[in-house]
């Protein structure tokens, strides 16, 4: 087993081919476990995802900032000390600001871009919804979080056995720790936002991306065209009946795309 030079938790699958290199970057308050079912049915390029400090109650390190800036140096040093060619990179939500501020930075590392869902400025103007919803503080509250992010969380909340651990399991700091809250209030920045637009300006290669029908922190139909304004060339689709967790939702139709992309 090769060793990974990174500071955090990184999900690494070898897949024998250190040729093409994928890397996944989660979303606000995340962890690399989110796209687990892609790491378990991708095979062919070598696949890593990294955990970002701040999120999921990981506590930072080496006086590293909590902040999506941050997050993209992590990626391309992890890049570079790790020597991966040819990479793809894979952002989800807040990691689809993480992914645009890397490419910013070094251009010249990159193969191809996928954007899931990702943070971009025609989200600003539901920055109220997003403050309402990602911070639970109670169960109820988490509910409405989740509404957030399915199409349709029936599929939860119908299950007694899932509602019983989920409260029993749910802790309002994990969503209202002073770490959390004030990386949570650095994203709907416009100067954040501006930056986050000069990467996808700046990109040159092929480019998907990648949305659900109804999302609680995006505007689907002024989210496709700002992209398309800002990256050439780009690809664009949404998958019907599905949230901000389209994966999870319909992963036969989120695969199909996702692969034919990755593989032309």
């Amino acid at each position: 087993m090769k060793k990974i030079i990174y500071d955090y938790n990184v999900v690494f699958k070898d897949n024998g081919n250190d040729n093409e290199n994928i890397i996944f970057c989660h979303g606000f308050n995340s962890s690399p476990k989110t796209f687990k079912l892609f790491e378990q049915y991708w095979t062919k390029s070598n696949y890593y995802a990294l955990q970002f400090p701040g999120n999921n109650n990981v506590a930072p390190i080496n006086d590293h900032e909590v902040s999506v800036y941050q997050f993209a140096k992590l990626v391309i040093e992890f890049i570079e000390k790790n020597n991966l060619k040819n990479v793809t990179l894979i952002g989800h939500s807040m990691g689809g600001g993480t992914i645009s501020l890397a490419y910013k930075l070094r251009p010249d590392l990159f193969k191809k871009m996928v954007y899931i869902a990702p943070m971009n400025k025609t989200s600003l103007a539901l920055a109220d919804e997003y403050r309402n919803d990602y911070f639970p503080k109670t169960f109820d509250d988490f509910l409405v979080f989740l509404k957030s992010l399915y199409y349709d969380i029936s599929t939860f909340t119908s299950n007694k056995l899932w509602m019983e651990n989920a409260r029993k399991n749910f802790n309002p700091n994990d969503y209202n720790n002073e770490t959390i809250v004030k990386l949570g209030e650095s994203l709907p920045v416009l100067e954040l936002h501006n930056k986050i637009e000069e990467g996808l300006n700046a990109i040159t290669v092929p480019t998907i991306l990648i949305l659900g029908e109804k999302d609680g922190v995006i505007r689907r139909e002024e989210c496709l065209e700002y992209f398309k304004e800002h990256v050439k060339g780009i690809e664009t689709t949404f998958i019907p009946k599905t949230g901000h967790m389209m994966f999870e939702e319909n992963w036969p139709e989120f695969i199909k795309i996702l692969e034919t992309f990755l593989t032309k």
